[in-house]
């Protein structure tokens, strides 16, 4: 069965949003599991798989809003990045997840998560509102892991015309 090991993971497509306030700051979800090298507190942006029949772009802003509440059309694919593998415990299987990442930036958004999947409800331990300060300042880890090294452009309003591979 695919997914039960590292050598016969699941694909799994992902569509990511760096969901960016008035104030320049990031919306990042964690989970109560640390990072499984590391075994620190890890943060990411909200987003998830690409549903049979999606586009990337369909998916983040169905994730976007799933997870967010917040209904906003996905600005311009900024980064991709590279296939990694990772197991996800509460499916028990081995997932290569390949990301692409869409900018959304939005004036004074409230967050609600009365769309969470029974999943999201069970995983996600809370999310919050990150300013490039904090994330430097901070221990955790950062989804992508050069999340602080990213976002400086961004928030320049130096999009890149076409999508940057990050690595993973």
């Amino acid at each position: 069965m695919p997914g039960q090991s590292p050598h016969d993971p699941i694909d799994r497509p992902t569509s990511r949003v760096l969901l960016l306030d008035e104030q320049g700051r990031a919306l990042l979800f964690t989970v109560e599991e640390p990072d499984q090298d590391t075994g620190k507190r890890f943060w990411f942006p909200p987003g998830g798989g690409v549903e049979p029949g999606e586009t990337h772009e369909e998916a983040a802003r169905r994730e976007l809003l799933e997870e967010t509440g917040i209904e906003h059309p996905p600005g311009p694919c900024i980064w991709i990045r590279d296939p990694i593998l990772h197991y996800f415990k509460p499916h028990n299987a081995w997932y290569r997840t390949s990301e692409q990442y869409y900018v959304v930036q939005v004036a004074k958004p409230e967050v609600t998560t009365d769309r969470w999947t029974e999943l999201e409800i069970h995983v996600i331990s809370r999310f919050q509102w990150w300013s490039l300060e904090e994330m430097l300042s901070s221990d955790d880890l950062f989804v992508p892991r050069r999340l602080a090294e990213l976002l400086p452009p961004i928030l320049r309003g130096e999009i890149p015309q076409e999508p940057l591979a990050i690595g993973v």
